[in-house]
């Protein structure tokens, strides 16, 4: 049985959560809600509307490492979360 890894770190007011669970993983924003993960298609994609959960916009880079590095820079960067840059910078 797999196990479930977590962890999280927190950067410029924002909590990120890290959590693998075999293939899949996900990345999480918080207070934003807001959630990157791989889970059911199996292509990396994020979920910009949390009270929207089927919304979702598909993303280049299907690595968990490569997508954490980029969130984590962009909160560094910018000293917080400008969602629509995200989602560019990620795409």
């Amino acid at each position: 049985m797999e196990r479930k890894q977590q962890s999280s770190v927190k950067i410029h007011g924002k909590l990120v959560y890290n959590v693998e669970f075999g293939d899949s993983w996900s990345i999480v924003i918080m207070p934003d809600n807001i959630l990157i993960d791989n889970y059911h298609s199996g292509k990396t994609h994020i979920h910009p509307e949390p009270s929207k959960h089927y919304k979702k916009i598909y993303l280049a880079d299907n690595d968990l490492d490569t997508v954490y590095s980029i969130v984590y820079a962009h909160i560094d960067q910018n000293r917080g979360l400008l969602l629509d840059e995200l989602i560019e910078e990620l795409k």
